[in-house]
């Protein structure tokens, strides 16, 4: 018998250590990039790394928003102290861009600053949270998240699993010994999906359906329309128009009700097509049209393009998802379009 041959089991174990070892790389990089004696040299080989895999940088852009999130939750719990030891009743409101929803029983302690990178950073990116000071969002299995529009948060389950909610997505998950489910019902999400092959992690997005055993990808749902990406491992669709696929790593799939259509894209494309988790927005060549309609995704102040020849142009560039008045301006000086302001409306003509 060949000593190279794996099973199936083996496959996924193997590659369950491998991510891991990936976050483990991600978090030493992040750690050190943060702390003294920081040079151009280890820029350049920190670039290198990341250009070496689409796994690569999507661990470290992952680690890089928790940690980012951590230092705002951190001086806001320092600014509640403060106020505590001052008598001072206004407390500061938790910022609503992005929140921690529950975390496993065994994190308990309260968001630090650390000196260990890797073991702090990866147990921070399933961790962070406020809820009262000092308290935990405890995860209850069949519970329902929501994020509101221009809101993102991080659900992490007992089974190690994490799931990232982007803007204006509703899901509900039910994690047991027996099985693992979620619904997505609305909305974008990032799955980490910790390896169990007992245990397939199905996900329903009205009648399509996602199973995996252990990978990361991100799911969006528009109605019928189910846009699948994967970044590590393989995940099978069964799609509402009776086609089923299995789709590996920079696959997209999109089903619909009447079909299910295959793309292979470059690692560029798939770290863009999550740049959301850093709270980006990458348009790519984008019609103006679709660039509003992502826009108005993540805003209450949403855009209106009026002319149908306006609305065929196209648009480059990275831009923070809630600067829509940033990129009204661009089109104004950048483009010649006419722009309106009408209470919370942009009209673009």
């Amino acid at each position: 018998m060949n000593s190279n041959h794996r099973t199936p089991e083996e496959g996924e174990a193997a590659t369950a250590a491998s991510a891991r070892a990936v976050d483990a790389a991600a978090a030493d990089w992040l750690a050190a990039r943060d702390g003294r004696g920081w040079s151009p040299e280890r820029q350049h080989a920190l670039d290198d790394w990341l250009a070496q895999s689409t796994s690569h940088l999507v661990a470290f852009l992952r680690l890089e928003a928790a940690w980012t999130r951590a230092d705002r939750l951190r001086a806001l719990q320092g600014s509640r102290g403060a106020e505590d030891a001052g008598h001072v009743r206004d407390e500061p409101e938790v910022p609503s861009s992005f929140r921690a929803i529950a975390r496993p029983a065994f994190w308990t302690h309260r968001v630090t600053r650390w000196g260990a990178g890797a073991t702090a950073a990866l147990g921070l990116a399933l961790s962070i949270g406020l809820s009262e000071p000092g308290g935990v969002w405890p995860w209850r299995a069949g519970e329902s998240h929501v994020t509101a529009v221009g809101e993102r948060a991080v659900v992490a389950l007992t089974d190690g699993s994490s799931l990232t909610l982007n803007t204006d997505t509703r899901l509900r998950t039910e994690v047991d010994a027996r099985e693992r489910r979620v619904w997505l019902d609305s909305g974008e999400a990032y799955f980490d999906i910790a390896h169990d092959a007992r245990r397939p992690f199905v996900i329903h997005a009205g009648a399509q359906r996602v199973t995996v055993i252990g990978t990361r990808f991100s799911l969006r749902r528009d109605g019928d329309r189910l846009r699948v990406r994967v970044v590590e491992g393989r995940v099978q669709v069964d799609g509402q128009s009776g086609a089923s696929a299995v789709l590996a790593a920079a696959d997209v799939g999109e089903a619909t009700r009447a079909s299910l259509k295959l793309a292979h894209e470059t690692p560029q494309a798939v770290a863009g097509g999550l740049a959301w988790m850093q709270g980006k927005l990458q348009l790519d060549g984008m019609t103006l049209a679709q660039a509003a309609a992502e826009f108005n995704r993540y805003n209450r102040r949403t855009l209106r393009i009026e002319n149908e020849r306006a609305a065929q142009t196209r648009i480059d560039g990275t831009f923070d998802v809630n600067n829509v008045d940033g990129f009204a301006r661009l089109l104004r000086a950048g483009f010649g379009l006419q722009v309106e302001e009408r209470g919370n409306e942009i009209v673009i003509r």
